[in-house]
């Protein structure tokens, strides 16, 4: 194999690797949003129903109260309950945005993304130690557009003419390539919540505060503890109870997680062909530096 088409390999699986671990950092392992609290058998077949519009956005205030399951007000609810219908709003929800908060994203992992149930995503990642990638999704093609930075780390700073070409360029894959599915996880909005939920374990303990405003909104403040792991989530005390923010602590890491633009247009637009390079081309090394 000849050096540059090494050099592209290896920065290929660079890349792949960085956002398998934004996948991590997302869901399953590590702090995420939903990854402790709640009780085995608490939760029930959720209904998709799935609301628009501004109100959707803000937590919902079309119904006054929250009415959310048989007809009870989401501040009647048990704590446990208005944990699991907390999550089953963001389950059936057709598109949310969630993004990382300043200050609060676990050992320098964060990201912004914006996506919907059908596969569309625009957003970005940012991986400590490795720089940030761009990143846009739709149907089976995906889109990364790495910074400076990541390109430097992988390709070296000695490779200022391969940077030069590559660094403001979007590299284009199918989902059919593994690499690439690899990176989709990271948009795929049923995979970011596999491993989360409030089905854990019977031995978490939930509690809930009075309501309190967030950000103008009226929300419900409740604290899920699971042995060493502690969730804060601020619920949408009217209207659909969506989760707004999500704070967790577990292993020494916190990161804090901002929900909004629930059952809104994700503003996709493909990037102009000039600015496209085909994934496999750059994996082989089938351009010119």
């Amino acid at each position: 194999m000849n050096r540059a088409r090494a050099r592209h390999r290896a920065a290929t699986a660079a890349l792949a690797a960085g956002l398998a671990f934004g996948t991590a950092g997302c869901a399953g392992s590590g702090p995420s949003p939903f990854a402790s609290g709640g009780f085995e058998g608490q939760g029930s077949e959720a209904d998709p129903s799935g609301t628009g519009g501004d109100d959707a956005a803000q937590g919902g205030e079309n119904d006054e109260g929250g009415e959310s399951r048989e007809g009870v007000a989401t501040v009647d609810l048990s704590p446990e309950e208005i944990s699991v219908a907390s999550y089953e709003a963001l389950l059936t929800a057709e598109s949310l945005r969630m993004a990382t908060t300043e200050g609060m994203s676990a050992a320098g992992f964060s990201f912004d993304l914006h996506l919907d149930r059908a596969g569309t995503c625009v957003g970005s990642v940012t991986m400590p130690g490795m720089g940030s990638v761009e990143l846009l999704m739709r149907d089976d093609s995906v889109w990364m557009k790495p910074d400076t930075e990541f390109w430097e780390l992988t390709a070296g700073t000695d490779e200022q003419a391969l940077i030069g070409l590559l660094d403001g360029s979007y590299l284009l894959a199918d989902t059919s390539d593994p690499e690439a599915a690899e990176m989709a996880e990271v948009c795929d909005y049923d995979t970011l919540w596999e491993d989360s939920g409030p089905g854990g374990s019977a031995e978490a303990n939930v509690t809930a505060d009075e309501v309190t405003d967030h950000d103008g909104v009226p929300v419900i403040p409740l604290t899920e503890r699971e042995g060493d792991e502690v969730t804060e989530i601020l619920v949408a005390a009217e209207g659909e109870p969506y989760p707004l923010l999500v704070r967790t602590w577990t292993d020494g890491m916190a990161m804090e997680v901002a929900f909004s633009g629930w059952n809104e247009p994700v503003p996709f637009e493909e990037p102009p062909a000039d600015q496209v390079l085909d994934m496999s081309d750059f994996r082989d090394g089938g351009f010119a530096v």
